[in-house]
């Protein structure tokens, strides 16, 4: 060579084989001669020589589900029969209803109702024509955040097609679109690359991922950002880069489009950070590993063990600067030992990891606990996590916390609002601490005082009769409506001057409550501690 380029030897960066794409090759030959055209270095790359079968993804027949998922935000309700089928063409329910076969098809169904703010119309019956013609797969793009409904999820399955659930409303044209624009970007082969240049500053800036989205930028003149979905804002061009289980986006923001030449630079190193996002994923695996040993400690009655871990995690930068919240998740209804809630740990912590990467999971006094992100929507996720289990869950959520030395009263917080979610019905759903109200500082008197004052105060209201449980539903009724006669009649499906000889009836045991505030207080305090210990009817 006539100048010398510092270019990495990738030997010495630890990689043997550097795929340069989706197509199983190894680079052959050596690196051809510099060129300065525009005074730039440039390394001209040689041809692929192939190894092997091509891979199903961009570059080659067409993207996989997981490409198309990252691309859109969508989870994979359904894996289709074959996971590493490639998709040739989209089209949408009226289009797919009409075609003899959609053999290498993925159908995009709207699922809204048939007027606004109406009820969403049955998906199983709209569904199950499209998956008889068996298409690779079926994107439901519902108009409102809802669940996977289990019937069309196991209807998929039956047929072996796949389902990809939209987790965010989006409008279905530009969900269509996006796939579109996958298919496309996929026809391009690398048999049709002649000579493709990459620039040598590029390739120095190989091993250092912030650094070549930099370079990229710069050799593009555009704004380059590695992101968890896309934005699908204007003026952007996408890529996927899915990494195992892992998916993000390659964002590519400038005035003008991207040339074909660009466009085939940007997917040359694309498994340069895939690459990236496997070893970033390595080394965050062993920070989580760390930071959940040092939580149970924080957790723990040792003080001189958690003082320890307080002061090595501060020096450390171990947790999230973010402010946090506890979760304590417990079974619901059954018998678990030991054994289980470790499985149940290990199979809600990846759910918790895709809603909150720097969640962290353990288990502590015989529940799993979490630490996540205050910011993450708690209801979605518990979702989530109740769809990744058959067993009834009971989830408590503590205050907001940001610093570790607050994990301690965090946790005893979460505990403290599963406790009371457990005793009044909260399954399948999120107590959270700040809503206990009275119910919170009801259930830390010792349970014998609380049954004590029920039954003074109660009598035979609390018994486990027909006629006690009525007049306990009334009761609750008269507090939800500050006890309002005629709207509670109306909520009762009676006539008010029924509800007034049931009152009369309730009165003559507990006394006359209805102009008496403190009796009446007396009585509604009552009704709470009944619903903490005595609850056989799930309120």
């Amino acid at each position: 060579m006539a100048d010398d380029v510092d270019v990495p030897d990738l030997g010495e960066c630890g990689i043997q084989e550097l795929e340069l794409s989706p197509t199983r090759g190894r680079v052959c030959g050596s690196f051809n001669e510099v060129d300065r055209r525009n005074g730039q270095h440039t390394v001209t790359l040689p041809q692929v020589q192939h190894t092997g079968a091509p891979e199903h993804g961009v570059g080659s027949v067409g993207p996989t589900l997981a490409e198309i998922g990252a691309a859109i935000g969508a989870q994979i309700a359904a894996p289709p029969h074959d996971p590493t089928v490639a998709v040739h063409s989209v089209m949408d329910a009226e289009r797919a209803s009409d075609a003899a076969s959609l053999d290498g098809a993925l159908v995009v169904l709207d699922w809204a109702p048939h007027r606004p703010n109406g009820p969403l119309p049955n998906l199983l019956t709209t569904l199950d024509p499209l998956l008889t013609k068996r298409p690779t797969a079926v994107v439901i793009t519902p108009s409102r955040p809802v669940n996977p409904p289990r019937p069309v999820l196991a209807h998929a399955r039956r047929h072996g097609v796949g389902l990809l659930w939209v987790i965010e409303a989006a409008p279905v044209d530009d969900v269509r679109a996006q796939i579109d624009k996958l298919i496309q970007m996929a026809h391009t082969t690398r048999a049709d690359r002649k000579g493709v240049t990459v620039p040598a500053d590029l390739l120095g800036a190989a091993d250092d991922l912030s650094r070549l989205l930099d370079e990229l930028g710069g050799a593009l003149d555009a704004t380059v950002r590695l992101l968890d979905r896309p934005t699908n804002a204007a003026g952007t061009a996408g890529f996927p880069v899915v990494s195992g289980g892992r998916s993000a986006w390659l964002e590519i923001r400038r005035d003008s489009a991207l040339t074909q030449e660009e466009t085939e630079l940007v997917e040359l190193l694309i498994p340069v950070m895939r690459l990236h996002l496997r070893l970033r994923d390595t080394e965050h695996d062993e920070t989580t590993a760390e930071a959940a040993r040092n939580l149970k400690t924080i957790l723990g009655e040792d003080l001189v063990a958690r003082e320890a871990t307080l002061r090595r995690s501060r020096r450390l930068s171990m947790f999230p600067r973010h402010p946090l919240v506890c979760l304590v998740i417990e079974p619901f209804g059954v018998a678990v030992t030991m054994a289980g809630i470790q499985q149940l740990r290990s199979d809600l912590e990846p759910l918790a990891r895709r809603t909150d990467r720097d969640a962290i999971t353990i288990v502590h006094e015989g529940a799993v606990v979490m630490m996540v992100n205050a910011a993450v929507g708690l209801d979605i996720m518990s979702r989530g996590l109740y769809r990744a289990v058959r067993t009834p869950l009971v989830i408590g959520a503590s205050d907001e916390v940001t610093a570790p030395r607050s994990y301690p009263g965090a946790f005893r917080q979460a505990q403290r609002a599963v406790a009371v979610g457990r005793r009044v019905g909260g399954v399948n759903r999120v107590t959270r601490y700040r809503d206990l109200g009275i119910l919170g500082l009801l259930y830390q008197l010792p349970e014998h005082a609380r049954r004590g004052f029920v039954t003074e105060t109660l009598g035979s209201v609390a018994d486990d009769t027909p006629d006690a449980l009525d007049q306990r539903r009334i009761l609750r009724t008269l507090r939800a409506t500050d006890c309002n006669i005629t709207e509670s009649a109306r909520k009762l499906f009676i006539h008010p001057n029924t509800l007034r000889a049931r009152i009369n009836r309730i009165e003559s045991i507990t006394g006359q409550f209805l102009n008496d505030p403190a009796k009446r207080m007396n009585i509604f305090t009552a009704l709470a501690m009944f619903s903490l210990d005595s609850n056989p009817e799930g309120e």
